[in-house]
Order: C-alpha cells, then sequence, then structure tokens
C-alpha cells in the first residue's frame, strides 16, 4: 500500500502575509535541517522508468499494484513524461489522457470525464470529478486549478468511484501523487523560459535523511510572466493573463521501525490566474456601443481583472504493518482555501458595471483505514472517513462603476458548513488463479447548514439545514486470460453531494445527483506493447441544475434536480516502445451517446435572429433540452505521444511530439453554443551529457496556435469567453545532482 501524503491549501487576501511567512519557514527548516542536494520534478522515479516498459504501479484501490490488475479505467502518466508533455498545470491534463476535458465554470475548476462535470462553484459546492493530492481531497472548484509540482505520477480513475472514494466522485477522480522523501541524497533544479510571453518556471527539489530513521524533502516551483491577453482603450501598453504562481511543499519522513511509517507534508501556494477573470464578447460584438469593447484575448475592461487563490495544508499519514494479517492506516489533514476575484460585467471601457467577491475554505478530513497485506490469498480494505467543512461568501457584490472602488448595486454573504461521515469496505475474493471477484459498498451520512445575509438593500437572513444519505457499491468480476492479460466486468455507482447554492437566497436544498455505470473492459501486454479498451454504459439522474428565476420582482438563481442524462461509449489505449529508439503513446474516447434523456425545464440562451444591436440573444425559459447533447462533451478526443532516443555527442537525444484533437462540444444544453474543433500540438527536445547531470532543452507549446476558450458563459449580449495561451517557444535547463 502507498504510504504517500501530502496536501495542496489556498489563503485569502488577509491571511497572505502569514502564509508567505509559512513558505518560508518551511523552505528555511527543511534545507537546514536536510542538508541535502537539489532536483527537479521532472526526474523519473523507478515506476517511471518501468513505465517505459509497460510496469506502471498504482494506488487506485487503495493498494500498490499494477495497473495492467486494475479492473478499471485508468490512465497514469509519470512526472518526466507531464514535463516533456509541456504539462505544468490540472488545466493541460486532457492533453495526456483520453476522455478527460478540463474547463472552467467561471471561477471554478471543472473537469470532465465521460459526460459528467458540474456546474457548481460555490462555496460548498464540489465537483463530481474529485481531486486529490496525495489522498487528500481537494474540495473547493476554486483550488483546483494549480500548477503540479514534484510530482511522482497523476493517476485519473474514470468512472463512479463511490466505493472507496466516497461522495463528488461520480465521474471520477483525479489522484495527483507526489515523491517520498529519499534517505538518500539526490535532488535538481531545472529553469524553463518561454520567448513569446517572457515567461520563466523554476523548480528544484531537495532531499536526504537527517538522521538513520528521518529524511526530508522539500519542493519549490515558480512561475511568472508578462501575460498573453493584450489591453486596449485604457489598457493600452499592459498585458494580462499574467501567471504568477508558486508552491512550496515540505515533508518529514520516519521510520522508527520496520513495523511504523510517519509522513508529515506542508505546504502554501498561491496561484494567480487574472485570465479567468479577463472575459470578452465575440468577436465584431459590442454590447454597448460608443465604447470599446473588448475583443478575443484583448482586454478593454475598466477593472482589473482578479483570481488569486492562496493556501496552506497540513497532513500527517500513519501506516502501521505490524501484523501479518493487515495493514492500519490514518490520514489526518487540514487545510485553508481563499480567493479575490473581479471582473468587468459589461466587458467594455465603461465604468458601468462589475463584479468583486472573495470566498474561502477551511476543510477537515480523517480517513482510517485497514486493509489485507501484500500476498494474502484474497485483498480486501475497510476503513471510516470523516470531513467536515467550512465554505463561504464573507461578500459578493455587483458594483456600480468600477471595483473594488464603485458602489455596491447588491450585495451579500453566505456560509456553507458540511459534516459528512462514511464507512466503507471492498473485498476481492480470488476464487482462483484466474478469476477475481470483487464486492464493495460505502454508506454516507452528510449534513449541511446554509446561511444568507443580503447587505445592501432590504434586509433577508436565510438561516436552513438540510441531511442527507447515500448508499453506493460495486461489483467487478475479472478473468485473467494469462499473466499479462485480463478481461473484466464491473456494476458501479456514485453521487455528487446534495448542495445549496449559496449564491441564492432562497435556501432550497438541491438532493445528491447519482450514476450508475457498467463497465467491460480488456488489459492486455503483447511483445512489450500494454493495451486497454473499455465500453461503458451511464445511466445519470437528479442532475443538479441552477437557473433563473423571478421572486417577488427580483431574479435569483434557483437550483434544482432537474435532468436525466444516459451515456455510451468506448476508449482504447495503446504504449509501449515501439523500437529500442521509439517510445508511444496514444488513446482514443469514443462517446457517441451522451445526451438529456429528460431535461424540460432547461434554460438556454439563444441568438436572436438578425439582431444587430447590443441585445443580440434571448433566454428561453423552459426550454425542452431532452435529447440534446450533454454540455462540454466531445463525441470524440484523441491524444498521441511518440518520444524518439538517440545516441548523439556522447550523451542522449530525447525528442518528443504531444498531441491531441477534439472536434468540439456546446457549452449549454439544447446543442447550443458551439465550441469549434481544436488542435494543440506540442514538442520537446531535450540533450542529457553522458554524466546525466545536465540537460539543454528546446521546446514549443500549443504550435497550432489554438485559440479554444477555457470556458464560455452564454448571455443575451453575446456569450462571455475567455482562451488558452497561443503558440510559445522556449528553452530549458536541468541539474541534477
Amino acid at each position: 500500500m502507498s504510504t504517500s501524503k501530502v496536501l495542496l491549501y489556498t489563503p485569502d487576501p488577509q491571511r497572505t502575509p502569514v502564509r508567505r511567512a509559512l513558505a518560508i519557514a518551511i523552505t528555511a527548516s527543511l534545507m537546514l535541517g536536510s542538508g541535502v542536494v537539489m532536483a527537479q520534478e521532472a526526474d523519473a522515479p523507478a515506476e517511471e522508468e518501468n513505465a517505459m516498459l509497460g510496469e506502471v504501479l498504482v494506488t487506485a484501490q487503495k493498494r500498490a499494484e499494477r495497473q495492467l490488475d486494475v479492473p478499471m479505467s485508468i490512465s497514469v502518466v509519470g512526472g518526466s513524461k507531464l514535463a516533456v508533455s509541456g504539462v505544468v498545470a490540472t488545466g493541460d491534463l486532457q492533453q495526456v489522457i483520453p476522455g478527460l476535458t478540463t474547463v472552467n465554470n467561471g471561477l471554478g475548476f471543472v473537469p470532465v470525464i465521460r459526460g459528467i462535470s458540474s456546474q457548481g462553484t460555490s462555496p460548498g459546492d464540489e465537483s463530481n470529478v474529485s481531486i486529490y493530492v496525495d489522498d487528500v481531497y481537494i474540495g473547493a472548484p476554486m483550488a483546483g486549478l494549480f500548477d503540479l509540482a514534484d510530482v511522482e505520477r497523476v493517476e485519473v480513475l474514470k468512472g463512479p468511484q463511490g466505493t472507496l472514494f466516497g461522495r463528488n466522485a461520480t465521474g471520477g477522480a483525479i489522484r495527483v501523487v507526489t515523491r517520498l522523501p529519499s534517505f538518500l541524497p539526490q535532488g535538481s533544479f531545472s529553469v524553463d523560459y518561454g520567448f513569446k510571453y517572457n515567461e520563466w518556471k523554476s523548480s528544484a527539489y531537495l532531499t536526504g535523511g537527517i538522521t538513520d530513521t528521518l529524511a526530508g524533502s522539500i519542493s519549490a516551483t515558480l512561475r511568472q510572466g508578462d501575460g498573453y491577453i493584450e489591453g486596449i482603450g485604457p489598457n493600452e501598453g499592459r498585458n494580462f493573463g499574467k501567471p504568477d504562481n508558486y508552491l512550496v511543499r515540505g515533508k518529514l519522513l520516519y521510520q522508527p521501525s520496520d513495523t511504523w511509517t510517519f509522513q508529515l507534508s506542508l505546504d502554501a501556494l498561491e496561484t494567480d490566474n487574472d485570465h479567468v477573470a479577463a472575459v470578452w464578447p465575440p468577436a465584431g460584438v459590442n454590447p454597448f456601443p460608443g465604447s470599446t469593447p473588448s475583443q478575443p484575448y484583448r482586454y478593454a475592461g475598466s477593472t482589473e481583472p482578479k483570481q488569486l487563490v492562496d493556501g496552506t495544508s497540513a497532513a500527517l499519514d500513519v501506516t502501521w504493518e505490524g501484523s501479518e494479517f493487515f495493514t492500519l492506516r490514518s490520514i489526518t489533514a487540514y487545510r485553508e482555501l481563499d480567493l479575490d476575484y473581479q471582473s468587468d460585467i459589461d466587458r467594455t471601457d465603461l465604468s458601468s458595471v462589475a463584479l468583486h467577491l472573495t470566498q474561502y475554505q477551511d476543510s477537515f478530513s480523517q480517513e482510517l483505514n485497514i486493509s489485507s497485506v501484500e500476498g494474502s490469498q484474497n485483498d480486501w480494505v475497510a476503513g471510516f472517513y470523516y470531513y467536515d467543512s467550512d465554505a463561504g461568501n464573507p461578500f459578493w457584490s455587483v458594483i456600480g462603476g468600477d471595483s473594488p472602488n464603485g458602489n455596491p448595486i447588491s450585495s451579500f454573504r453566505s456560509r456553507v458548513e458540511t459534516s459528512s461521515y462514511a464507512v466503507f469496505a471492498d473485498y476481492t475474493w480470488n476464487a482462483s488463479e484466474q478469476l477475481h471477484l470483487t464486492l464493495g459498498a460505502r454508506y454516507t451520512s452528510e449534513s449541511k447548514d446554509f446561511s444568507y445575509h443580503r447587505l445592501v438593500g432590504a434586509p433577508l437572513d436565510v438561516v436552513r439545514d438540510e441531511d442527507w444519505s447515500s448508499p453506493t457499491y460495486r461489483a467487478v468480476v475479472r478473468y485473467d486470460l494469462g499473466t499479462d492479460s485480463n478481461v473484466y466486468a464491473s456494476l458501479s455507482n456514485g453521487f455528487k453531494s446534495g448542495v445549496y447554492d449559496a449564491y441564492s437566497p432562497l435556501g432550497v436544498p438541491v438532493d445528491p445527483e447519482e450514476v450508475d455505470a457498467l463497465e467491460v473492459g480488456w488489459k492486455s501486454r503483447i511483445n512489450g506493447i500494454t493495451y486497454t479498451a473499455a465500453a461503458f454504459a451511464y445511466e445519470y439522474d437528479d442532475i443538479q441544475v441552477s437557473s433563473f428565476a423571478t421572486v417577488n420582482d427580483v431574479v435569483v438563481l434557483s437550483p434544482t434536480n432537474a435532468a436525466s442524462a444516459r451515456m455510451r461509449g468506448f476508449e482504447f489505449t495503446a504504449e509501449g516502445n515501439l523500437s529500442e529508439s521509439l517510445y508511444f503513446s496514444t488513446g482514443l474516447s469514443w462517446i457517441p451517446t451522451a445526451e438529456f434523456s429528460d431535461f424540460r425545464t432547461a434554460q438556454v440562451t439563444i441568438p436572436t435572429p438578425g439582431a444587430t444591436g447590443p441585445v443580440i440573444g434571448e433566454v428561453i425559459a423552459p426550454f425542452d433540452a431532452s435529447g440534446s447533447r450533454i454540455p462540454r462533451t466531445p463525441k470524440w478526443t484523441a491524444n498521441l505521444q511518440l518520444t524518439h532516443f538517440a545516441e548523439v555527442w556522447g550523451g542522449q537525444l530525447e525528442s518528443t511530439v504531444t498531441a491531441f484533437h477534439s472536434p468540439g462540444f456546446y457549452w449549454q444544453a439544447g446543442n447550443f453554443t458551439e465550441e469549434p474543433s481544436y488542435s494543440t500540438v506540442g514538442m520537446r527536445i531535450g540533450w542529457t551529457d553522458a554524466a546525466d547531470r545536465v540537460t539543454y532543452s528546446i521546446w514549443g507549446n500549443n504550435l497550432t496556435d489554438s485559440d479554444h476558450s477555457l470556458y464560455t458563459v452564454p448571455n443575451v449580449r453575446g456569450n462571455s469567453s475567455t482562451g488558452v495561451q497561443g503558440r510559445q517557444f522556449g528553452v530549458g535547463l536541468a541539474l541534477r545532482f
């Protein structure tokens, strides 16, 4: 069983100085305490070296096993592969993960797996593709978009993971696994520079033994640049979309005996993603004639765009392996996250309307589990999980004029407190050398307390509470055709937690979503190449939808369980060495059916035929979107990576090309607001000296200069969108010691 544990966090503007001090303290203490050298996240650990041979160890079922033996669709990408693929943040993962779409919904990161994603970004709401860092849950959508540092591997589990990972894993789970400290002093440092946007990224890693039983590590990454969105109008000469991100992570590994392992993890981060707030209307659309509108990749807004997330976290992972029959493990974690967000609503140079809000989430989690030891006749795990969250908006304000100095037109504060308990068990009976039967179940009980207080206008205070409970299960049959080949079939389900929309004064709770899934798959290694194939069918019920309603002549958000859907699809991957000098990895996700089976109360915004003025669309509600495609779900996506190795000038030349294609999708129900097809291509060429100490590289990202949207929000004055960074070339240097 993996004992790796770390956490990720984010603070608020008021507490930023404290967190910066904590980050410095972590760095200083571990550097002084461990006296080690420097390493970089692009180093390939043993698991990654095996990955080139098709042997990958994962912990997707809360125990260490070969990826080939896990009876579910799972994609695994090692840290070195992420580096050569140009994947620097969670938002880039779709480039290397088949069937994953990484998009935002406003300020929230809401990845999509097989058509399952979330609309909600308010405090207390959570994505239904769960994100974990070293088995610690990152619940807040505002915190899902972060830079990757010190990564051993990323595992993407597809399909409901309700039994082992619980609530909010209906679409699947993204598991970021960072490296363990080593008792052997080692490390590296790297720096990359991109010419077009004057962008720097530097990373460092240090690890080594402090005593015979205590090892430590420290990692840090920093990314800064000039931005890729040009300022126009009052912003002439400025750039936006500037990354200004850092992440510092420290770990201590204490092994006082063969039976006890303690891991203490601390980290601090800050992510400045102002490109999310620098939105624009469609090309050629002026929402307010006579003004200077923002344009694609050109920002005219009079309000400074901002999305600043920062935070801290601490986690303690304890494992006891003192029995020949079972292993005990405890994971205790706490984190703080804070957001400061503002954007220009009118999307022009007018000082008319802006949005400014702050958001926070403080959470605590505790997991206890007991599991079979490696080599047991049968495999099993059982446990208890507790999660507590306090999330809210200290204020959410529509500003007349520019933010933050204008006058609030409307303003409120809200809060959602969550307490969740779960017990679970998962048992695999190895009926024979070939036949393996798994049954798993989980029971979750949770409560949420909601409060809303209006800050501007007529007094309004709303206080509500609600309780939910949900059982989940899985049943799996796996049959081994040989040592490196098997087929499997699984039935599983999961649920997304019930929720209050903290942006709405109605205080109406929305019941949990539910997904039931059937998957049939095949995995095999043939002549050194690993193949996987899986067909799946989902029934998706009680989908949580937010739409606008008018209450006492006031327009408010009204959340409901308004829809059901079905998905049918197929995935295929292949990975391995075509020759001693050529490695490849490819994946195809095909989802011909991803449609609402019943959605008669949809709300859509559609263009008004012939309209040329500032109002070019109309809102239709209710709209029967039954039979239309699920938003943000391409019919198919494809990934390809080729890496060539050659001996050059006494060292090794490694050349990698990574390509991704999406045929596009719709941003809203009813097959409206289409995202066109797009492709991205990246490359990296690196030369490493014979001693494997220094690597020089040149690279290029988004070589197709794709301008696809990171997110799009339809409205009657034309959509509000923001896009990805364009083509960029750069150079890199990596040192290993």
